[in-house]
């Protein structure tokens, strides 16, 4: 802090923001405390202005405003009022930003000490900067709206073509459109994420600050919970429904996607099991085939050795005086099958056993 000719200039740092503040005293109400401040100084500071307050108060020993000289310093009858700490201090405000950019608070120190007081004063400051803090979300809640309906129809589209088979081309077409959905709502998440959870956190410290003002109501106003809660709520309800959808929006794309997936799979499963039968009777007849050559290579071994049976046979007849070679020949044809037969199983048998 910075102690000015008239008052204390201070300066605080936050998360998201600094504050700046100047105290002065005075007498009546329309004193504001930056006439300490060079002209325009304010104006020329980095970042944008979120909360400007005038805060004004009637210390112990004056007499409180009354309902005529509030109203009338406010410019209209849209005040709310409580009293506070233990009903010993009396606060209004319109919470409404004026024509100057300052939103205006009135306090009547009820004689609390001066740090219940500063306490009081800065509870109120971060009721209204909190709030405006909070409110960031809701102008690009209302931005999404249309976004979020669009790609909300494109999805009803999709789900709806999920159930109609047109061939592989049309599954191509519903994953294109899905991976384009799951992408503009990945891309809107990331973007606002970080700003309605910071919303969400903003809203809660502004309830809590309220319910630690631990209000009493004045007659002829509205309390100062009751008259934020209206106008704060809404807004917040909309923020949170637009980060509801968005992430409603992620799931039924992912749910569609494994939809879409699992059609997919049963139609490629469908086509394997074609597939398998095709290559089952292509087996049948491979088997088939080879049983016919193996009969006939049955028959063509058997052939070639009866042959060689008959010249051997022909040849010992000149040898051995009585040998009937024709006789003998005949009689070891269906040996000679049955062998060459038996051997052929055999051999096939073994191929076979080796290539399992």
């Amino acid at each position: 802090g910075v102690e000015l000719k008239t008052g204390i200039f201070k300066y605080e740092r936050h998360g998201e923001f600094y504050r700046l503040s100047v105290t002065t005293s005075g007498k009546n109400l329309s004193g504001e405390a930056l006439a300490q401040l060079p002209v325009g100084w304010i104006d020329g500071l980095p970042g944008k202005r979120l909360v400007a307050i005038h805060t004004h108060i009637f210390a112990k020993n004056a007499k409180a405003p009354s309902e005529v000289q509030v109203l009338l310093f406010f410019a209209h009858d849209e005040v709310a009022a409580s009293r506070v700490q233990q009903g010993r201090s009396t606060v209004w405000s319109d919470f409404r930003i004026g024509t100057d950019g300052f939103t205006r608070i009135v306090i009547h120190d009820g004689g609390v000490s001066p740090h219940r007081l500063g306490r009081l004063t800065r509870r109120l400051h971060e009721i209204e900067t909190y709030r405006m803090m909070a409110l960031l979300a809701y102008p690009l809640a209302r931005e999404l709206q249309p976004q979020l309906g669009a790609l909300e129809r494109d999805l009803s589209t999709v789900v709806e073509n999920v159930t109609t088979d047109n061939g592989a081309q049309d599954d191509a077409n519903l994953l294109q459109q899905l991976s384009r959905i799951a992408r503009d709502v990945e891309r809107i998440s990331n973007l606002t994420s970080y700003r309605f959870a910071a919303a969400q956190a903003y809203a809660a410290l502004v309830r809590k600050r309220i319910d630690e003002l631990d209000e009493e109501r004045v007659e002829g106003f509205q309390r100062l919970g009751v008259f934020l809660e209206r106008r704060f709520s809404p807004a917040m309800s909309t923020c949170s429904a637009v980060s509801n959808r968005i992430a409603g929006l992620a799931k039924r794309s992912e749910r569609a996607g494994n939809l879409l997936r699992t059609r997919v799979d049963i139609a490629l499963e469908a086509q394997n099991q074609k597939l398998l039968q095709s290559m089952e009777k292509r087996v049948r007849q491979q088997l088939m085939l080879q049983e016919t050559v193996e009969g006939l290579s049955v028959a063509a071994i058997s052939y070639y050795v009866i042959g060689i049976v008959d010249k051997l046979l022909a040849g010992a007849a000149s040898y051995v005086p009585g040998l009937e070679s024709k006789l003998v020949g005949l009689l070891s044809i269906p040996l000679i099958v049955a062998v060459v037969w038996y051997a052929v199983r055999r051999l096939r048998k073994r191929v076979l056993r080796e290539a399992a």
